[in-house]
């Protein structure tokens, strides 16, 4: 009877996270607001909707920034900031993941969670974007979105 009850246990463990794996549609982006007249409209694009630590297929939601307006020509300075977690890197060509904190910058970043509140609620996560230009120093735009949990362990994202 043990046997038995230990293998629906690992059937099912194997189910959940397979499923988990496998949620790669994406999500609709949250609307940004432009700061000014002439500014963009910036909005969080995640790669995933939902993402839990055990997953293998990424190390964290995906998170690409959507520019809408006119863009400078140029580089700009993406800059990343959440309350709960902290972002990764994770890029061609070794997909080596590097930690990078609570604020980041970049094009495309990961947030993750330690699972070390896996006992207690977890809080909604807020993340903002930034977007400037480096020749000017002007914000040109700025996003936000909200991660919640489905149960305590699934970070819910869109």
């Amino acid at each position: 009877m043990q046997n038995v009850t230990l293998v629906i246990l690992a059937v099912c463990l194997t189910v959940i996270i397979a499923a988990g794996c496998t949620t790669t549609f994406p999500a609709t982006p949250h609307e940004g607001t432009p700061l000014a007249p002439g500014a963009i409209s910036v909005t969080i694009h995640p790669d995933i909707t939902h993402y839990t630590v055990l997953m293998s297929s990424a190390p964290g939601i995906g998170l690409s920034p959507v520019l809408t307006g006119p863009v400078p020509p140029g580089n700009l300075t993406y800059t990343w900031k959440t309350d709960y977690g902290s972002f990764l890197s994770w890029n061609p060509p070794d997909y080596t993941v590097q930690e990078l904190g609570a604020t980041a910058s970049g094009t495309k970043v990961y947030w993750s969670y330690l699972d070390e509140h896996a006992a207690s609620s977890r809080p909604p996560v807020h993340i903002t974007l930034t977007v400037i230009d480096p020749a000017t120093g002007a914000t040109l735009g700025a996003a936000e979105q909200t991660i919640g949990w489905d149960g305590n362990d699934t970070a819910v994202i869109g």
